[in-house]
């Protein structure tokens, strides 16, 4: 018995220029993220004493929470855009 082959329909060149697009910006906008020095200069203001109010400082935890929730968010997207690829790649 004889199988058809389905065949994948392929990206148009303005998909992939789009795509292309999309993942430049993504890298951009993951490399502009604040570094080391960003981070340590916040150490060394939270130790201060006095820097904040009590309703400051639970502001200052929920925006710490939620970063650290959409940055841990990122970085699974980053893994399941890649695997999402490798899996199309391996058919």
């Amino acid at each position: 018995m004889a199988t058809l082959a389905k065949s994948k329909p392929e990206a148009s060149a303005d998909q992939v220029q789009r795509f292309e697009r999309k993942l430049r910006e993504v890298k951009q906008a993951v490399a502009s993220l604040p570094g080391n020095e960003y981070h340590a200069e916040l150490l060394n203001l939270v130790r201060h004493v006095g820097w904040t109010t009590t309703a400051e400082g639970i502001f200052f935890e929920a925006l710490t929470d939620s970063i650290l929730a959409q940055t841990r968010d990122l970085q699974q997207l980053h893994q399941k855009l890649k695997a999402a690829f490798e899996a199309v790649q391996g058919q």
